[in-house]
């Protein structure tokens, strides 16, 4: 007891002396502590924030005007946006109208907004150069685009992200600087337009091929990549993380050119059933079964699914009048593996199957295996109707089909479009221009 004693008299006088010593600089001391404690919560919003950095690579070649849609759509917004089942919504503009013709639609702009620079959007900065338009703005917060036929599918049209010139617009990100050679976009730094949000820089780099942006991860100038198909060796490499996402804006499809008098006519219907009957679709996940995505709402998945049946496959073939002795498969390199799997069902059939891999894609094909882009909205006219030279890929040439087409882009009433496009679906999936395969799967790889 008395050593405890002792020891807390020894302190209490070296502090006292301490503080005897050091009285203005420990005065000083705690009335800093006392102010920073008080004050802090309204000085930390004041101090410059440490953003973190996100530097990507990308496939592809493009123009600032033609940048993916994915990053168009973090620098600005659409007079519309899209819900999931892909139906039109507010965006730029709080609500539309269209007039008693369909040909007419007046689009109110939401005061709310402003461009990146700060100004306020006036209808006046909003141009989607469309052809065969005439567009008008009565005010600064009313804009009118007068059609000269029906077309229903405008309100999903101008999603499209927006811009006032360049690529200012008003979205999430804002673009901090762009570098390019000649007119090809080679690198694009985004950076959040609210200064207070807590979003991170991301910065894109623009590679010709899957190959070199996976070179680029390995050797470390990108922490990720997004939106490839083919993982390669990365498939293997430790420690980082993967990421798969089902693409179903797109299938992989099997297109025959219906003007080759082998697919022609009656006969030509049964061979390509036949076809599609003896591909075992079971090997790939997230099968195709239309057109249109799983996701819309115009999806109708009461068509005929051509699930492997060979028997029935060879039957189809049986009443073919001229049984073709061997068929060629066109096709990407990235295709190849899912193109030997179709010759070995082929050759099953007893038909010789020839695979031609193409640099590019081309319009001189008999067989054609490629992805294809599924439309926004239902409406598949460019793709499917027989006026349709340049973009209607299998040149299918069907009274029917154009007709449903037509009356399903001019129509305004959600019922009619969906019982429209429902029959189309189960009419082109009956004539069998392209076999639905599956939705592919790209990947984003990130170390973390």
């Amino acid at each position: 007891m008395p050593s405890l004693f002792r020891q807390l008299r020894f302190w209490s006088r070296l502090a006292l002396a301490f503080l005897g010593k050091y009285y203005t600089a420990t005065f000083i001391g705690i009335l800093l502590g006392v102010t920073v404690f008080i004050l802090s919560p309204r000085l930390l919003p004041l101090l410059p924030k440490i953003r973190p950095t996100s530097s990507i690579a990308l496939v592809g070649r493009f123009s600032p005007a033609e940048i993916p849609l994915s990053l168009q759509q973090k620098i600005s917004l659409g007079l519309t946006t899209l819900t999931p089942e892909r139906l039109p919504a507010p965006g730029l503009a709080k609500s539309w109208t269209i007039d008693d013709s369909g040909k007419n639609y007046t689009f109110e702009i939401n005061t709310d907004y402003k461009w990146q620079d700060g100004k306020p959007i006036k209808s006046r900065d909003i141009n989607y150069h469309f052809k065969d338009t005439d567009v008008s703005y009565p005010d600064d917060t009313h804009l009118v685009i007068k059609l000269k036929e029906p077309f229903s599918p405008l309100p999903v049209v101008v999603s499209r992200p927006a811009f006032k010139s360049g690529l200012l617009g008003a979205g999430a990100y804002k673009v901090e600087s762009l570098k390019k050679t000649v007119s090809i976009v080679e690198s694009i730094s985004l950076s959040p337009a609210d200064k207070n949000s807590r979003l991170p820089i991301l910065k894109y780099y623009f590679y010709p091929s899957e190959h070199q942006a996976r070179l680029a991860f390995k050797l470390g100038t990108v922490n990720s990549i997004e939106d490839i198909q083919d993982l390669a060796d990365l498939s293997q490499w430790p420690g980082i993380n993967t990421k798969g996402l089902v693409q179903t804006d797109r299938y992989l499809g099997i297109f025959f050119n219906t003007q080759d008098p082998m697919f022609s006519g009656q006969s030509g219907k049964s061979l390509r059933q036949a076809l599609a009957y003896s591909i075992n679709k079971s090997l790939w996940p997230n099968r195709a079964y239309g057109p249109v995505s799983p996701l819309s709402w115009a999806f109708n998945p009461e068509v005929k699914k051509y699930d492997y049946d060979l028997a029935r496959a060879k039957q189809l073939l049986a009443g073919v009048e001229k049984k073709p002795s061997q068929l060629d498969i066109s096709t990407l390199p990235v295709y190849l593996p899912i193109a030997e799997n179709i010759k070995t069902d082929w050759e099953m059939l007893g038909i010789t199957t020839n695979i031609r891999v193409i640099p590019e894609l081309t319009a001189n094909f008999t067989v054609l295996l490629v992805a294809q882009q599924i439309p926004t909205d239902p409406d598949q006219y460019n793709l499917w109707h027989s006026t349709q030279i340049g973009t209607n890929l299998t040149k299918f040439n069907r009274p029917r089909a154009d007709k449903l087409l037509e009356d399903g882009r001019k129509s305004t009433d959600l019922k009619t479009r969906k019982a429209i496009y429902t029959e189309f679906q189960k009419y082109l999936t009956e004539e069998v221009p392209v076999i639905f395969l599956f939705h592919p799967t790209t990947y984003t790889v990130s170390r973390p």
